[in-house]
């Protein structure tokens, strides 16, 4: 989740429901209407991932493999609109070709030319275990104050497996997009494999994008995108950025969760996954 706007004249936080899915004020209605006919060009690409689950990374990783500097580069999703500003989607029409862009939207409230992409578009859905997105998303409510941080760490499970949070229940979200996974315009990519073996990821990543990477470019990104450098980098940018690298390691859901919360969160992920062929990694 992103905000641009400063926190200091920002109006005040408000919730709505769009489809049955929770959104805040950054995501008006009049935004996600538009998506409906938001057009997806033949060469755009676009990461999806549900909130806390490393779209920052990924999208410096791919501006870098895509060797993009950063002021063509900015990050934006269509369905947003940050106070003072005119709506995303407005901005990314009048972006010349290529897009780099992103989004947290369901599949069913995607733009058609996502839901059904042609020609060369590309489509990167990042995947995280929802523990983890679970424990990321709290500290990060807790730190922005353009969010409604929970009172406490059992009501924020409370909501989580109810899928009462912003963007809606994150199976919900994953398994969507996963029935894509045989459209040779999706790739999908798991966060916890990104961790475990960077190097085999990026080049995953770049050979999708069909990007030949030499040696040297290779290794930068090695070190401009490690979840060192970005957590630095972030923190050292004066924007909401700055708070969106917290621990980035796997597991950490263990320093949070209870016997009875996890055990609670496993029986939820082994009645939605069962037959879908998508297995996520914990640890």
């Amino acid at each position: 989740m992103t905000s641009v706007s400063s926190q200091t004249d920002a109006p005040p936080y408000t919730e709505h429901v769009y489809e049955g899915i929770l959104y805040t004020n950054w995501m008006p209605m009049e935004s996600l209407e538009a998506m409906k006919t938001f057009e997806i060009r033949d060469d755009d690409v676009v990461i999806v991932s549900y909130p806390k689950s490393g779209v920052n990374w990924m999208f410096e990783i791919v501006r870098r493999i895509n060797d993009e500097n950063k002021e063509n580069s900015v990050l934006t999703g269509p369905e947003f609109h940050y106070h003072g500003q005119r709506p995303c989607h407005v901005q990314l029409r009048e972006r010349p070709s290529p897009r780099l862009m992103y989004t947290h939207l369901p599949f069913q409230l995607a733009p058609p030319g996502l839901r059904s992409p042609v020609n060369k578009v590309k489509v990167i859905v990042v995947l995280r275990n929802p523990k983890d997105v679970c424990v990321s998303w709290y500290y990060f409510a807790k730190k922005n104050r353009e969010l409604k941080a929970e009172e406490s760490w059992e009501h924020n499970i409370e909501k989580f497996l109810d899928g009462k949070v912003i963007c809606g229940d994150h199976l919900d979200h994953v398994l969507g997009w996963w029935q894509m996974k045989d459209d040779p315009h999706f790739l999908f990519v798991k966060y916890e494999d990104m961790n475990k073996d960077f190097r085999s990821s990026v080049k995953t990543i770049a050979a999708f994008l069909e990007k030949e990477l030499t040696d040297e470019h290779l290794t930068l990104i090695l070190k401009s995108c490690s979840l060192e450098s970005m957590r630095k980098t972030l923190a050292e940018s004066g924007t909401w950025r700055k708070d969106v690298v917290r621990k980035g390691m796997v597991g950490d859901w263990k320093n949070h969760f209870s016997a009875e919360e996890s055990a609670r969160f496993d029986q939820k992920y082994r009645e939605r996954m069962a037959g879908t062929g998508l297995e996520l990694e914990f640890e």
